[in-house]
C-alpha cells in the first residue's frame, strides 16, 4: 500500500494532530497521504475517495470506522480504524501502535477481512441503504409501544408489541444488539441476528436467521385515532419514517465491507480483552 486517505474530525485537535503525524510518517516511507474531514453527524453524503487510494485510515473509534464505511460504500477500498477513545471491537490500532502499523502496510504485511453488510428500505420506494452494524426499527415516540410483525421468506415469524426490533450483522452483534441482550457472533460468519427491543412478552429471545433469508417488517395500527409511526435507522443514521401499511425489507447486501487486519489477535482474544477492560480486571 502506498496511497492513503485519512479521515478524521476537525473539532478534535487530538485526532487532527494524530492524522497529521500519520500523514508525515506515510510520506517519509515513500507513500502518499491526504486528510479528509468527516462531515457533521447527520450528514450522510458520500465522501470522495481519490483515485488510486489503497487504504482508508479512520481516526476516532468504531463509530468513525462505521461512518467511513457507509460514506465510501461502493469504492472497494479497504479500511483500517485507529482508536483514540474507549476500547472498541473494530479498531485494532491506537495512537501508540499506528506508526508500526504504517510500516507493515507499506511493506504489504496485512490481511483483509470481508464483512457482511445488510441492506434495507421501505417497500414503497426503490431506495436501499447499506449497513455494516444494524438496521433498527423503533417507535417514533419513545413513550409509545408499537405492534410489529416480522415475515421471513413470506411467512409470519414473530408478532409482538414492544419498542422495536434490531436486525444485526455479525459485525454489529457487539453494538446495539449486545445492549439488548442479543448474542455475540464471530464477524466472519454470515447470518442475520434478529433481537426484539423491550418486547411486552414473558418470552423474549433473539433469533438467528440465514444470510439468504428475505425479511419484511410491518407495524400494525393498535389505536384508531393515535399516530403510531416508527423510524428505520441504518447504523444509527439515514433515518426514514415508517407508517402502518408500509413494509421495510431487510436482506444481505451483495457488496461487502473490506477491513484491514494487522494484529495477530483473533476475534475471541479481542472480545476477552474488551470484557476484561469493562470489568476492571
Amino acid at each position: 500500500m502506498k496511497s492513503f486517505l485519512i479521515i478524521t474530525k476537525d473539532e478534535k485537535e487530538k485526532n487532527m494532530g494524530l492524522a497529521r503525524r500519520m500523514a508525515s510518517e506515510i510520506e517519509l516511507k515513500g507513500g502518499k497521504a491526504c486528510i479528509a474531514i468527516e462531515p457533521p453527524r447527520g450528514n450522510d453524503d458520500p465522501l470522495p475517495v481519490p483515485e488510486g487510494t489503497d487504504c482508508i485510515l479512520t481516526v476516532g473509534g468504531d463509530g468513525a470506522l462505521i461512518r467511513a464505511t457507509r460514506r465510501t460504500f461502493g469504492t472497494g477500498v479497504p479500511l483500517l480504524g485507529i482508536n483514540t477513545g474507549h476500547l472498541g471491537y473494530l479498531c485494532d490500532l491506537d495512537s501508540e501502535t499506528v506508526f508500526d502499523a504504517i510500516d507493515s502496510l507499506v511493506a504489504g504485511n496485512y490481511d483483509i477481512e470481508e464483512r457482511m453488510l445488510l441492506e434495507g428500505g421501505l417497500e414503497s420506494n426503490s431506495k436501499r441503504v447499506a449497513a455494516l452494524n444494524d438496521i433498527v426499527i423503533s417507535s417514533e415516540n419513545p413513550a409509545q409501544v408499537i405492534s410489529i410483525t416480522v415475515y421471513v421468506n413470506g411467512t409470519v415469524l414473530y408478532r409482538f408489541n414492544g419498542d422495536g426490533v434490531i436486525f444485526s450483522t455479525p459485525t454489529g452483534s457487539t453494538a446495539y444488539n449486545l445492549s439488548a441482550n442479543g448474542p455475540i457472533v464471530d464477524p466472519l460468519i454470515e447470518l442475520i441476528v434478529m433481537t426484539p427491543i423491550n418486547p411486552h412478552t414473558l418470552i423474549s429471545r433473539s433469533i438467528i436467521l440465514a444470510s439468504t433469508d428475505e425479511i419484511a417488517v410491518e407495524i400494525v395500527r393498535r389505536r384508531t385515532h393515535t399516530r403510531e409511526a416508527a423510524i428505520v435507522s441504518y447504523d444509527g443514521n439515514s433515518i426514514e419514517e415508517f407508517l402502518p401499511g408500509d413494509r421495510v425489507s431487510v436482506r444481505k447486501c451483495a457488496a461487502k465491507a473490506r477491513i484491514v487486519r494487522l494484529s495477530d489477535m483473533n476475534f475471541l482474544d479481542r472480545i476477552g480483552r474488551k470484557l476484561k477492560s469493562e470489568s476492571g480486571l
